[in-house]
């Protein structure tokens, strides 16, 4: 038996919980551009030019280095992103790329996960000549990777009550793999590790700025749906934050080094 008459109008029932309805995904295809560059770069330089593991022809093709950087051929911040020094070096990218890349990109959306990518790979290779300046000779995507992750773990620390025990969990992974990629890159040599730092510090930073916000639209109609109230536009100030801060970067350590020469 129900407590009220059956001339009583039941209680309004609630909305569903947010849960209830898928959140809003993008269809990826930046990621497999990038992936589709670095391969073709990668097998350029190892097949036509001479060696991916050559210094000459990682310089050639523009890679991190510090003298030439200084020289003014700060571009090479940006072409050192699309280069990998062996085929290992090559696969641990482009597999860390696809598995968190594509994710990234349904969440954010092509325009901010390009604009994140980029950027954090430009404070990555950054972070490697501020840090080397002359002695730095580095190529890779790691920068960027890094940044990529760093959206991963601004998007899920954001959002870990909205996903329950699921984005708790994916937190909880994250910042495990950043452990584990951080160590390593201390302790074997050769590895970029300051290219790392500063892409994932940069792409947690432009990730958690951007990450989609996410409110309830139609509620009490049959049109509910989840919308995302973030946009590249209305978010705009972000990057270009970054770029000024970038370009403050790149101007400091030159002149640092240039005075140190």
């Amino acid at each position: 038996m129900t407590n009220y008459s059956e001339f009583d109008p039941p209680a309004p029932q609630e909305p569903p919980p947010r849960a209830a309805f898928p959140i809003p995904l993008n269809q990826p295809f930046v990621t497999y551009i990038l992936l589709i560059a670095i391969g073709l770069m990668w097998a350029f330089t190892e097949f036509v030019a001479g060696g991916s593991t050559s210094n000459n022809v990682l310089i050639t093709f523009g890679a991190n280095y510090g003298p030439a950087i200084l020289q003014g051929q700060t571009w090479r911040l940006f072409t050192s992103m699309f280069l990998h020094v062996g085929l290992t070096h090559l696969l641990f990218n482009a597999y860390a790329l696809f598995i968190f890349g594509l994710e990234m990109e349904r969440l954010y959306g092509p325009d901010r996960y390009t604009v994140i990518y980029i950027l954090s790979g430009l404070f990555g290779s950054l972070a490697s000549f501020a840090w080397r300046g002359p002695a730095v000779l580095s190529a890779g995507a790691s920068g960027a990777i890094f940044g990529v992750i760093g959206m991963n773990l601004a998007f899920f620390l954001l959002h870990k009550e909205t996903f329950g025990k699921f984005g708790q969990a994916r937190l909880s992974n994250t910042v495990v793999i950043i452990g584990i990629n951080l160590f390593f890159g201390f302790a074997v040599p050769g590895i970029d590790n300051m290219a790392h730092m500063g892409g994932l510090i940069s792409g947690f930073a432009l990730g958690y700025i951007l990450a989609p916000r996410y409110e309830m639209a139609g509620e009490y109609t049959s049109a509910t749906r989840v919308v995302d109230t973030v946009s590249l536009l209305n978010r705009w100030w972000a990057p270009a934050l970054a770029v000024i801060v970038l370009a403050g970067g790149v101007s400091l350590a030159m002149t640092f080094w240039l005075g140190r020469l």
